[in-house]
């Protein structure tokens, strides 16, 4: 049986997406009653802070962001426009989500664990999703991915591209 392109990019995308669900229930989630969220549509701008915690939505015209900090004690960074749609959730101490949606792209950002980043920048009717575990990083934009740290995600549906890192395991 010959595999295409296509199957591998859906498959790849399964598995990264599958990890960032996996990453959520392993590494949990700050306090739900502290969360810090920001959410705006059609040319708004949203941002809040409380205490050290902080998130900023910023939308363009057709497009939406969504940003959430629930840890107190972190930041959340979603900006989309031109259609797109942006999510960035910061559940991570001293840790950062930044997502991006242009073009009619979605991002999707997430932090597990405290002392991480994570980028998505979806692009050009595309989706991308970083997940970033403990004091590591997940970054999938324009310009490639990324798995850093001992546990990380990433997938790119424009490109094809991903990685995936979990200790010693990694492949990209």
């Amino acid at each position: 049986m010959r595999f295409g392109s296509w199957f591998i990019r859906v498959f790849f995308g399964s598995v990264a997406v599958a990890a960032a669900f996996g990453l959520t229930s392993l590494a949990g989630g700050g306090d739900a009653g502290a969360a810090t969220h920001c959410s705006a549509d059609n040319n708004q701008r949203v941002e809040r802070a409380n205490g050290q915690s902080h998130c900023i939505a910023n939308a363009g015209p057709g497009s939406r962001a969504t940003a959430e900090d629930s840890t107190n004690n972190g930041a959340a960074l979603a900006v989309a426009t031109t259609r797109g749609t942006a999510t960035a959730q910061n559940n991570g101490v001293n840790s950062s989500a930044l997502a991006s949606g242009i073009y009619g792209g979605n991002g999707y950002a997430y932090t597990m664990g405290p002392y991480s980043t994570s980028v998505a920048q979806g692009r050009n009717s595309g989706t991308t999703v970083a997940v970033s575990g403990a004091a590591g990083g997940a970054f999938a934009t324009s310009d490639g991915v990324a798995c850093l740290g001992s546990m990380a995600a990433t997938y790119d549906s424009t490109t094809g591209r991903g990685c995936f890192r979990w200790g010693e395991i990694y492949l990209h």
